[in-house]
């Protein structure tokens, strides 16, 4: 029994992350879809409901967060501003739909912007990345769509052309896959994005992949590393902390204080 119980701790710490200090650093929380996961979806995890998420933009509104956009932080850090201490970053991955129909009404009750990570060549589209058996096609935002969320506020960022792995490229082809999905974003928007995200989180710990974003002109990069992020020395490897599906309200608080996503 004893050894059971030991166990039963063993599993609640590493669940629940609790025994880790406090982080320093800037939390940049990783968003996907919000709403209701369709039948047969494997990747449950990756859909946050909106009930859960008005909850969790409460708690940050009630805590005193103030959140920021990537392209704010960037001319923060630019300008040689501080960060506020209790900011935050809001960051949605992919470009979904749902991000406009359910994320945005809850983020204008309370006033708080984003960032977006666009597929550039699913706008309009689909999720064509994904094995339709682990998760059902799903409406990507148009550009007409895009743009609301840029007049509301939002930082509109690349996630590549294609969702590829830009590691398995040639480096000729991931750099178009960089510059491109910029120079179409700022024809498109009017506005160059300053921020990319590596699609998997991969190439973020790549020196060649990390000077092309840089020499792109992108002032910052998104990873999936778990944690803080810190913004002035690691500008083109951020880390972020994925917001799960099946986080509980405690996992939520952990996550802010502690600056890890629950394993």
């Amino acid at each position: 029994m004893g050894a059971v119980g030991g166990l039963a701790v063993l599993g609640v710490s590493a669940r629940w992350n609790w025994w880790r200090p406090r982080a320093a650093g800037l939390p940049i929380l990783m968003y996907h879809k919000v709403g209701q996961p369709p039948a047969g979806s494997t990747l449950k995890k990756l859909w946050v409901s909106v009930e859960v998420f008005r909850w969790q933009m409460a708690y940050l509104k009630r805590h005193g967060y103030t959140p920021l956009t990537l392209r704010g932080v960037a001319e923060r850090v630019a300008e040689g501003r501080s960060l506020p201490d209790n900011g935050i970053v809001l960051t949605f991955d992919d470009g979904y739909r749902n991000n406009l129909e359910n994320a945005l009404p809850v983020l204008r009750e309370f006033g708080f912007p984003a960032t977006i990570y666009i597929v550039v060549n699913a706008v309009g589209r689909d999720n064509f990345w994904h094995d339709p058996s682990s998760e059902t096609r799903l409406p990507m935002l148009s550009w007409e769509e895009v743009a609301i969320l840029r007049d509301a506020g939002w930082d509109i960022g690349s996630h590549t052309l294609t969702h590829c792995r830009l590691t398995r490229l040639p480096l000729s082809e991931a750099e178009k896959e960089i510059v491109e999905s910029r120079r179409i974003l700022e024809e498109k928007l009017g506005m160059a994005p300053v921020s990319f995200a590596h699609p998997y989180g991969d190439g973020a710990d790549n020196g060649d992949i990390r000077r092309l974003i840089q020499k792109a002109g992108y002032a910052t990069a998104c990873s999936v590393h778990r944690g803080k992020a810190d913004v002035s020395g690691s500008p083109y490897c951020l880390k972020r902390i994925f917001v799960r599906g099946d986080d509980t309200r405690w996992d939520f608080h952990l996550h802010l204080t502690r600056g890890q996503a629950r394993f």
